[in-house]
């Protein structure tokens, strides 16, 4: 009896912090960071799905890998994002809810209208869309986005961004 309390306790306890972190992602949570490169953290916010609406919108219309046709990617610029907190951000680490990593230097934000889509064709993505966050960056407009590397950093799921700050 005691070990069966006690084997509860335990997966109760491991559960806890996978359940509220899986409750965050579907509420469509977005947390975002900004950090010094040795972890010290300057700012933090977490973004709802109306916080994102309600900044500036940029649409891409590109097609990519994992979708059939030009698809419509719509949601606030990372650049905007960047400088949610006044800070000038070197890089970005972005973060899916399988916890996968990607590393997005600021130069393609400040290059190219980079977006973290909310939105695929007018609709609000579910996590089985690769939603409810998407990094799209313009394909069709820079083949060179087709290229692996920055194929990698096209991040779907996504659930934190942590901004370096030098």
């Amino acid at each position: 009896m005691r070990l069966s309390l006690l084997l509860i306790a335990l997966a109760t306890a491991l559960a806890g912090p996978c359940a509220l972190a899986q409750q965050v992602q579907r509420a469509g949570l977005l947390l975002v960071s900004w950090h010094t490169r040795d972890g010290r953290l300057l700012a933090e916010q977490t973004l709802d799905l109306g916080a994102l609406d309600a900044m500036p919108q940029v649409d891409i219309v590109t097609s990519t890998p994992w979708t059939e046709g030009a698809k419509r990617f719509s949601g606030p610029a990372m650049a905007r994002l960047a400088g949610l907190a006044g800070l000038s951000p070197v890089s970005v680490r972005v973060t899916a809810m399988n916890d996968y990593v990607a590393v997005i230097p600021a130069a393609d934000w400040k290059d190219a209208p980079i977006v973290l889509a909310t939105r695929l064709d007018g609709k609000v993505m579910r996590v089985r869309d690769k939603g409810p966050f998407w990094i799209m960056y313009p394909i069709d407009a820079r083949p060179e986005f087709l290229q692996l590397n920055y194929r990698a950093r096209m991040v779907w799921q996504v659930k934190s961004l942590d901004f370096v700050v030098e």
